[in-house]
């Protein structure tokens, strides 16, 4: 299957043309809620077809407490029906479980440790979504 990758900036959109899309956030890089809204325009007019969302960062890259209450929120996406939150620093586990605690997201979210476990997951959710 062809990948194709889109440069949005501060983060890329990897695709490969499946029910799964990779947010990946470069290192020492902070999202926005203006760089969230592109994200996921370009998602719905690009890939309708998605339904996972997998991300993962590079060292120090966050996104602002704005930014997290929008991707949070029901209004930024009808389209994906989970997301998978993939850490790779210590870190980056603890601000994504206060994500998942604090912010409460409003599509089934969870944390791994592995690109593969979070597929598996998100397949899984996908699957159940469409019933």
């Amino acid at each position: 299957m062809s990948r194709e990758k889109i440069d949005l900036g501060n983060c890329e959109l990897d695709i490969d043309h499946s029910d799964i899309i990779e947010l990946y956030i470069k290192p020492s890089e902070t999202v926005e809620t203006e760089k969230v809204r592109e994200i996921f325009e370009t998602i719905h007019r690009d890939f309708p077809s998605a339904r996972g969302l997998l991300v993962s960062a590079g060292d120090k890259a966050t996104l602002s407490p704005e930014a997290r209450e929008l991707v949070s929120s029901k209004d930024i996406t009808d389209i994906i029906v989970a997301d998978a939150i993939v850490t790779k620093f210590y870190y980056h586990q603890m601000s994504s479980n206060f994500f998942v605690r604090y912010n409460k997201p409003s599509r089934p979210t969870k944390i791994f440790k592995t690109d593969e476990e979070a597929r598996v997951w998100l397949r899984e959710q996908i699957a159940q979504a469409e019933g």
